[in-house]
């Protein structure tokens, strides 16, 4: 390995290192990355396939674009550290290398290795080892870092979706404590969860409706979606860990709703619910899907309208909003009773209710709504937005 050239990359606070160095070495350490991020895309099957034909080229001895790599939690280089140390920390920490380009070229050249082997000629199998390929390596980037520039960087011919990178660069959390929160797998999910307790997969796609500032599920998502996409990443702080940020501020949000409804107070026979509430507490009715890709497409737009500018101004007006109503749970039966509406309306019951909570969550933090931070008047008003978009 030899260390060409370092340049600092001052939108994400990073160094590009300019790696030269052999196919034989890079597939040394390749197969760590590839087996630590089990999420990432397989390799392309198809014969008729490009990477068909590179992995011909490959073995000629062709030459192919610089690979982007990642490597984290590393935060002892910058401008003063030598190339031999740079060196050295690539080659002992290979477990902390992530590939943001060229995942598709390392799958054709670990592919075109396998098959040389197997023709059993060592002097062309050589010659295609000491091949010599070229590396850009982020060094020192956080994980929101990461996924800005991978969607940046997105230009392979097999794109992952936004929502599919955010899972792979988050996989480590599950399990883990952030600031008091666990996100578990689907799984893990307990029948009675905590409130400090997130679905893994509930969190990848609240905090994708959030960075597409739309609530319903994204099959197909073009050009012009990922431009828009782009443009709304593009003011957001790299210094800090978005993911982290949103989840954190839900919990927060969560917390606060809990202690607005006295549970032991609800009585739901009253009601003509067609059958049981779409929840019966908090926990239930939050601590889902809906309501979290309601909440993140809600805050990415109020962010886009010049609402909020971040996170922490809209976690400072949490100790503002209110109950309203006569009565302390008039506004979580309000929010119940819409719902019940939605599911007796709605052709595609799980979308119109992100759809609903959407408007809740605007409603209660549009500064210029007459729901303004007002938790009965955001849940009467969020159905009769519904409504009159559906």
């Amino acid at each position: 390995m030899k260390v060409l050239s370092r340049i600092e990359d001052k939108r994400i606070t990073s160094w590009n290192i300019f790696v030269e160095i052999t196919i034989g070495d890079y597939l040394k350490f390749a197969m760590d990355i590839l087996e630590n991020n089990d999420m990432q895309r397989k390799k392309v099957k198809s014969s008729k396939s490009v990477y068909s034909l590179l992995k011909t080229d490959l073995k000629r001895g062709c030459v192919i674009p610089p690979l982007v790599l990642a490597l984290t939690e590393s935060g002892i280089i910058d401008e003063n550290t030598s190339n031999d140390k740079i060196q050295e920390y690539i080659s002992e920490n290979p477990k902390n290398l992530m590939i943001l380009d060229g995942l598709q070229r390392t799958y054709t050249m670990i592919a075109a290795k396998e098959e040389l082997e197997k023709e059993n000629d060592p002097k062309v199998l050589s010659n295609f080892l000491n091949q010599k390929l070229r590396l850009e390596i982020y060094t020192g980037i956080n994980k929101f870092g990461i996924l800005y520039r991978m969607l940046t960087l997105n230009t392979g011919q097999t794109p992952m979706s936004t929502r599919h990178q955010i899972e792979i660069l988050y996989k480590n959390l599950v399990d883990t404590d952030i600031d008091g929160i666990r996100l578990v797998t689907e799984t893990e999910g307990k029948v009675k969860p905590s409130i400090h307790e997130l679905k893994f997969k509930d969190a990848v796609e609240g905090f994708n409706s959030y960075i597409y500032r739309d609530e319903l599920p994204i099959d197909r998502q073009d050009l012009l979606d990922n431009i828009k996409m782009l443009e709304n990443l593009s003011r957001e702080n790299t210094q800090i860990d978005l993911f982290k940020e949103f989840i954190c501020s839900y919990v927060m949000l969560m917390e606060k709703l809990e202690k607005s409804v006295d549970i032991d107070e609800l009585e739901f026979d009253e009601y003509d619910f067609r059958s049981e509430p779409f929840g019966k507490n908090i926990i239930k009715v939050f601590n889902g899907s809906q309501a979290l890709t309601g909440f993140g497409a809600a805050i990415g737009r109020l962010r886009d309208f010049g609402k909020l500018s971040s996170f922490n101004v809209l976690n400072s007006l949490f100790s503002k909003i209110s109950t309203g109503g006569d009565e302390q749970n008039e506004w979580f039966i309000e929010l119940l009773i819409g719902l019940e509406k939605v599911r007796a309306e709605s052709k595609k019951i799980g979308n119109g209710q992100r759809m609903f909570f959407q408007y809740f969550f605007r409603e209660l933090f549009n500064s210029e709504s007459d729901s303004y931070l007002n938790l009965y008047n955001a849940a009467t008003n969020s159905f009769q937005k519904y409504r009159s978009q559906v």
